[in-house]
């Protein structure tokens, strides 16, 4: 079973996406060259079928890039809700945050956290405003703590 540090959580939201953003600059830099060069010399219908091909690769490319950008978004919200929630349960146990560890990597009904050695099940409200907690034990000690570094 793994748990997740605060570190971790708060590490999640940073957006990494460089190999797709090199993809599209480069489908955009040749779809402006076969522009270019389809507009010296029309006569030349090659550059003109480079034009359709590398249109639909800018928008396959511009979709898959939104696509991503949305799930990042929900992923940052997701993250900042985890992350106050870990405030608030550390001020709740006098623990600061960086010493809580859940099970989870996003807010869920029934998610365990680790503090201080002792194990609690987290029950929410219906729409994740409130909460309760009560202490649990693991059938199985086999817990593998995934920090930022890891």
């Amino acid at each position: 079973m793994q748990f997740y540090t605060y570190d971790y959580i708060v590490q999640r939201s940073q957006f990494n996406d460089i190999a797709l953003y090199v993809l599209s600059f480069l489908a955009l830099i040749a779809l402006l060259f076969a522009t270019f060069k389809y507009f010296r010399n029309r006569l030349v219908t090659r550059y003109r079928d480079l034009i359709v091909i590398f249109v639909l690769a800018v928008a396959f490319l511009g979709g898959t890039q939104w696509n991503s950008f949305n799930q990042t978004k929900a992923d940052s919200e997701q993250t900042s809700r985890m992350a106050g929630f870990l405030h608030t349960l550390g001020e709740e146990m006098q623990t600061p945050p960086e010493e809580i560890h859940t099970n989870s990597t996003h807010l869920k009904q029934g998610m365990l956290v680790e503090v201080q050695g002792k194990y609690y099940e987290i029950l929410f409200n219906s729409d994740f405003t409130s909460f309760k907690y009560e202490e649990t034990h693991l059938m199985t000690r086999d817990v593998k703590v995934v920090d930022k570094d890891s």
